[in-house]
């Protein structure tokens, strides 16, 4: 037990404490040095996470912005997608008797509607009686109602209010069901009235029953037995459409690209002008480019930082000794240029960049838009010539949106170089080229420094975009896990050395102890 005890000069005079700390610290390098390493590794990795982030944030936020959200699994636009969107195209009416709005797809021109009969849902309407909403039903009872063709039951018990019967109606029917209070009799008592309905509009719509006891709980709520009996449907609407008679089942029509949502048939004929919409074309293209040049600077950006060598992390003795200020100024130096030079993002950038220049097939190549990288310095960013631009929508708007925004009709997964892969990226507009390029970025990133914890935004992107992507695989997890391993074999040898070095000091002050004991006993001999 006395061979543990660690001695500290009390006997020879030395300072055996600040000696033994001394060499232990000395002995510290490596680990130290292992540390730094891990420590700018993880910077480096929340760098790249980071990074991961934003392009993913970019892809959705511009996605929905351009109304361009219907993605395959492997992250392919699906074919035709542009012509879908809402704001290519622009449709004007004459009059009040509806609104109307057209996709990218629909046709140049006119058409004259005559709106002559609103579509309707079945209806039902109770008249006016004296109960309340709280009111029991009295009785247990089975409903069976006749919705769109099909018996639905209904089981209500005798404590059970109207309001609380109303709720199981409408959960085992489907129809909209309401009671309640609508003013006051002429002897100024509550009254009340039932509304019932389907949720859907057209002739296909039904209610009915023809079952005596649930004829009979209709009726005490102001609904005729008749009515019940001989059902009620809804209706079509009906418009003409250049002097043709058209039905649908919905008051909102669509007619080749051009949604009608109608709203009154008063016979009146309106007219109706599709056109494109060149401001809001250009307005897209302009949106689109800004949040793009956003993200891409901040790219070129990160691989051009300058990084200062001789600013590494600091320890945790190191950072006590500083202020608050000249820790943050040299975290800001040693945190400069984590991605200075990385082949990873600057592979993403060179495969935009030469992405831009592609000539997309039955379309257009971007410079015919007026959009170009301008000078070799300015990398990826992109430049607007707004008259060229405008010029060229004015020309012929959907050679610009298929310019930039056209989906191939094959959406497999190709090899970029393969035959398929080529004919397949020819065919993509030069927009949706870029976003699936930093998709394929994103996938990248992720295999240098794992996902960290957004892997939600990035599967937004695409869903197979973590495919080979495993956790804890990644180069930096895997040179993370080395370094934490070389780290605790550091700190074990140091341990090991600095309770060898106590032996010792403690072994000397024993055996000192011991000499000038047997020197005193030798004196008071003599």
């Amino acid at each position: 037990m006395a061979t543990n005890m660690r001695l500290g000069g009390m006997v020879s005079g030395m300072d055996t404490d600040t000696i033994v700390k001394q060499m232990v610290e000395a002995k510290r390098s490596r680990s130290i040095s292992f540390t730094k390493t891990k420590t700018k590794s993880e910077w480096k990795q929340e760098a790249y996470q980071s990074l991961n982030k934003d392009l993913a944030n970019f892809i959705v936020d511009a996605r929905k912005k351009l109304g361009l959200t219907n993605y395959s699994y492997n992250g392919k636009l699906y074919p035709n997608s542009i012509d879908k969107v809402s704001w290519g195209k622009k449709a004007e009416v004459s009059g009040d008797s509806f609104s109307a709005t057209a996709t990218a797809g629909a046709f140049d021109g006119s058409m004259e509607v005559e709106v002559n009969k609103l579509a309707s849902t079945a209806s039902v309407t109770g008249e006016v009686v004296q109960k309340k909403a709280d009111d029991t039903v009295g009785a247990d009872t089975q409903l069976k109602l006749e919705v769109n063709g099909e018996m639905k039951t209904v089981d209500l018990k005798s404590d059970d209010t109207i309001s609380s019967a109303m709720k199981k109606i409408k959960d085992a029917t489907g129809l909209n069901v309401s009671f309640g209070k609508v003013g006051k009799s002429s002897d100024d008592k509550d009254v009340s009235m039932l509304l019932m309905s389907t949720k859907q509009t057209g002739a296909k719509q039904s209610i009915k029953s023809t079952d005596t006891a649930t004829q009979n709980f209709f009726q005490s709520l102001g609904v005729s037995a008749s009515t019940l009996n001989s059902g009620v449907k809804g209706e079509n609407s009906k418009i003409k459409l250049n002097g043709k008679e058209i039905e649908n089942e919905s008051n909102n029509v669509d007619i080749n690209g051009v949604q009608l949502t109608l709203k009154k048939a008063d016979n009146v004929v309106n007219k109706v002008s599709i056109s494109a919409d060149k401001d809001a074309i250009f307005d897209k293209v302009k949106d689109f480019v800004e949040g793009y040049n956003k993200i891409v600077k901040s790219m070129q950006d990160k691989v051009k930082e300058k990084a200062f060598r001789s600013y590494e992390p600091l320890t945790d003795t190191e950072r006590k000794a500083l202020s608050e200020t000249e820790v943050k100024l040299w975290d800001e130096k040693a945190k400069s240029g984590l991605l200075n030079s990385d082949n990873t993002v600057s592979n993403i950038l060179s495969n935009v960049r030469s992405g831009l220049y592609e000539k997309v097939e039955g379309a257009g190549s971007l410079f015919e838009l007026g959009i170009t990288t301008g000078t070799y310095q300015n990398g990826a960013v992109l430049q607007i010539d707004e008259k060229k631009l405008k010029d060229a929508i004015g020309k012929d708007p959907q050679k610009v949106l298929d310019t930039l925004f056209k989906s191939p009709e094959d959406i497999k997964d190709h090899p970029k170089n393969s035959v398929e892969g080529k004919a397949q990226r020819a065919n993509t507009g030069v927009f949706v080229r870029v976003m699936e390029d930093m998709s394929n970025g994103i996938t990248a990133i992720a295999k240098q420094s794992g996902v960290g914890n957004e892997s939600s935004i990035l599967q937004q992107v695409k869903g197979n975009i973590l495919s080979g992507v495993v956790k804890n695989s990644s180069i930096l997890e895997k040179s993370l896990s080395e370094l934490t391993r070389r780290i605790d074999d550091e700190n074990r040898k140091v341990e090991i050395y600095e309770t060898n070095l106590w032996k010792k000091f403690s072994a000397m002050e024993t055996a000192i102890q011991k000499m000038q004991s047997q020197t005193s006993w030798m004196n008071q001999q003599g």
